[in-house]
């Protein structure tokens, strides 16, 4: 008498189907599937094709150019991401070493400066294992292509293929150092502008500046904002600030640790909450663990 159970080989139909059907459904996107998997979009789509005849269902929906998963396809989706996460994490697990697990971090300069690195230690005592690479780089990359683990990202998404957690509200203040104060005196929001005002202007990402801010504020500005000194990157506004060249916008919390120090000092009670986050950004469904706890450990520093 034949075992009523039919085996995992007759039951399930090609893993190698399997796995071009979760990263398509992943991305909705046969050419990025094919991208990731390093293999032509026609063997893509020729592999969902053969699964959903094996199935006897569509998995998905093709429509100009665009895939939506049909309700089946939503069904093996699930299951195919949480069967594959489960052996990642196995396999992991049975091969870990006792090398460090590196995790590839992205950010501004002005981030890894002024934020992430005073915090590293506190990391190490918790994680003695992890290894961070830092990249800053001037513009916001492509995390797969990249090879990027995790990106903390300012700005409002969506981010297609990515899993993306809200971290801190963007908050905008004006700082100046305590030198600057001495000589030029108290600042006042109404006379703001007749300060000396370091811009900084992000030539490929869009950051509030003084018109906007002032606006925000209720300070309308007709003439030419006195600009002394225009820097494309933040940190260096900051670190002008510092040496007494000018008033400079601060994004908090990034300027917390200055200010605590003495290096700086908020200048106005004012702030500008610009509805917008600071995003901790993953690729989706990564299974590694070590990037789930560095992302855990960040969420903890609020």
């Amino acid at each position: 008498m034949k075992n009523p159970r039919r085996s995992l080989r007759h039951s399930i139909p090609s893993l190698h189907g399997l796995m071009l059907f979760e990263a398509s459904a992943r991305h909705l996107n046969f050419s990025k599937a094919a991208d990731e998997l390093a293999i032509t979009q026609s063997a893509v789509s020729h592999g969902v094709k053969q699964l959903e005849d094996a199935l006897g269902h569509p998995l998905f929906l093709r429509e100009s150019r665009a895939l939506t998963l049909t309700s089946q396809g939503e069904r093996l989706f699930g299951s195919v991401s949480r069967g594959f996460l489960s052996i990642a994490e196995t396999v992991e697990d049975i091969s870990a070493t006792d090398q460090k697990d590196t995790v590839v971090v992205s950010c501004s300069t002005v981030l890894a400066v002024e934020w992430l690195l005073p915090r590293l230690p506190v990391l190490r005592g918790s994680q003695p294992d992890l290894r961070i690479e830092l990249r800053c780089l001037d513009r916001d990359p492509d995390l797969m292509a990249n090879g990027i683990d995790v990106q903390l990202r300012l700005g409002d998404g969506p981010w297609p293929g990515l899993e993306a957690r809200a971290f801190w509200p963007e908050q905008i203040v004006a700082v100046a150092s305590p030198d600057y104060l001495r000589r030029f005196g108290p600042v006042a929001l109404a006379d703001l502008p007749r300060h000396r005002l370091i811009s900084y202007v992000d030539p490929h990402r869009f950051r509030i500046g003084w018109a906007e801010w002032l606006r925000s504020q209720g300070v309308q500005w007709t003439e030419r904002l006195p600009v002394v000194m225009q820097v494309n990157d933040s940190l260096v506004s900051l670190k002008a600030a510092e040496a007494g060249e000018g008033l400079a916008l601060g994004w908090c919390p990034l300027i917390d640790r200055a200010l605590i120090e003495g290096r700086l000092v908020q200048v106005l009670p004012e702030r500008l909450l610009t509805g917008r986050h600071h995003h901790i950004l993953t690729v989706r469904n990564n299974p590694r663990r070590a990037i789930r706890q560095f992302c855990d450990w960040l969420l903890a520093q609020e």
